[in-house]
């Protein structure tokens, strides 16, 4: 828990540097989610059958500057379950830019799982948030990925077979991704579409196995409708391909409803 708080505070205060920000915009909200795993194959019997459809309670925020923009958010998972099953996770990523529109990147993502395990994904590099209009913006990253993982014991070889393995924490080759969104409008009421799309590639040996294969895909494409000033509603599709001990492809829904704060 020391490294999670460590690593958001050091992004968090370097988004903090500048004096004089100007604020453009900014948003908080809190919601609940239902999770529907649908496709992908884990070796024991696709996800679909092994894994718990869930709810999940988070709240996100995020920010524009002068200087950048800030994002985070804080999800505790699979509440409608036995405690010893349950989950966290966290994200932070920042864009600080260096130069016009060019960025220095940096995220954290944190997962605290009580059943599974304990894995901490940092990326440092660069961005640019020069893509952008009217009602929709095109962010993207690229970055060095850094990789703390606790679960140290099996994996499965090129013949489908359990053997042991070393612990994959350290460098993990690069990310790269993206967040965008769209707003637009059908007979007057307000929808939103985001996407965002993680990308890694030469990925260490170990995580490699762990993931099956050195290049992994993870990301979402959600839709959102404002019900209310105040309450939204949303869906997702979450998708990923050699990611969360998934072999290929998989996927799975997301329902939710929130708050705007």
């Amino acid at each position: 828990m020391r490294k999670s708080v460590v690593a958001l505070s050091v992004l968090a205060a370097a988004a903090a540097v500048p004096a004089q920000a100007e604020y453009h915009y900014g948003f908080a909200n809190v919601y609940a989610d239902y999770l529907k795993w649908t496709n992908g194959d884990d070796k024991f019997g696709g996800v679909e059958n092994t894994r718990d459809e869930h709810v999940t309670i988070g709240a996100e925020a995020g920010a524009g500057f002068d200087w950048g923009q800030v994002y985070g958010f804080y999800e505790y998972e699979k509440l409608d379950q036995a405690s010893d099953s349950r989950s966290q996770a966290a994200k932070f990523t920042a864009h600080y830019k260096i130069v016009d529109e060019v960025t220095l990147y940096g995220q954290v993502y944190d997962l605290k799982d009580n059943k599974f395990t304990n894995e901490q994904n940092r990326v440092l590099g660069f961005g640019y948030l020069g893509l952008n209009g009217e009602g929709w913006s095109f962010n993207p990253f690229i970055g060095v990925h850094d990789l703390s993982i606790d679960n140290t014991g099996e994996k499965y070889n090129a013949e489908g077979k359990l053997e042991s393995y070393t612990n994959a924490s350290g460098f993990n080759g690069y990310m790269a991704g993206w967040t965008a969104m769209y707003n637009f409008e059908i007979a007057g009421q307000p929808m939103m579409v985001t996407n965002w799309h993680e990308i890694e590639f030469d990925r260490n040996d170990d995580y490699a196995a762990l993931q099956y294969g050195k290049i992994g895909h993870n990301g979402g494409v959600s839709l959102w409708y404002d019900i209310t000033e105040s309450v939204y509603t949303g869906l997702t599709y979450r998708y990923f391909y050699n990611k969360l001990s998934v072999d290929g492809y998989g996927d799975a829904v997301i329902f939710r409803i929130g708050m705007h704060l």
